[in-house]
């Protein structure tokens, strides 16, 4: 496997994760403030149930890192462009996680009607997915200058 090949399958995968994030701040937030209290907390402990149970989920949030173990072993650090979209993945994903893991924790302990609560949960919730698809959207572009500049 050529290291080329193995540069593209890891963008390919950024580039997948930054467009599922994109999806799920842009149209899958506009869909969760239409919801009410009751209903906003359902799909949130369902939407966090099933994604983390989800091989393709699992896959995408997974396989940058797991490729970049080989890939700096065998190819080095030589890819600066590679090696910052990668390490940026990493903290985004890092920071993702640290900001919107309690949310789902605290929605699922919050009252149906206490609102106000719940919308500064979903801020944060909203603000963590924002963040972490912005990053990997800089991720992506700065993996794909490697390409460019070959």
């Amino acid at each position: 496997m050529s290291q080329t090949f193995v540069e593209i399958l890891l963008f390919a995968i950024v580039a997948m994760n930054a467009a599922l994030l994109m999806f799920i701040a842009g149209v899958l937030r506009k869909v969760m403030n239409e919801m009410d209290g009751a209903t906003f907390k359902h799909f949130l402990n369902s939407f966090y149930r099933h994604s983390t149970h989800s091989v393709f989920m699992n896959a995408v949030l997974t396989i940058p890192f797991l490729g970049a173990i080989p890939y700096f072993y065998f190819y080095g650090f030589k890819n600066w462009w590679i090696t910052t979209g990668l390490v940026l993945w990493f903290v985004a994903g890092s920071v993702g996680k640290i900001i919107k893991l309690p949310v789902f924790q605290v929605v699922a302990a919050l009252d149906d009607n206490d609102t106000d609560a719940q919308n500064k949960a979903r801020r944060r919730l909203h603000f963590g997915n924002v963040l972490q698809a912005v990053l990997n959207f800089i991720a992506a572009a700065m993996m794909i200058v490697s390409f460019i500049h070959r």
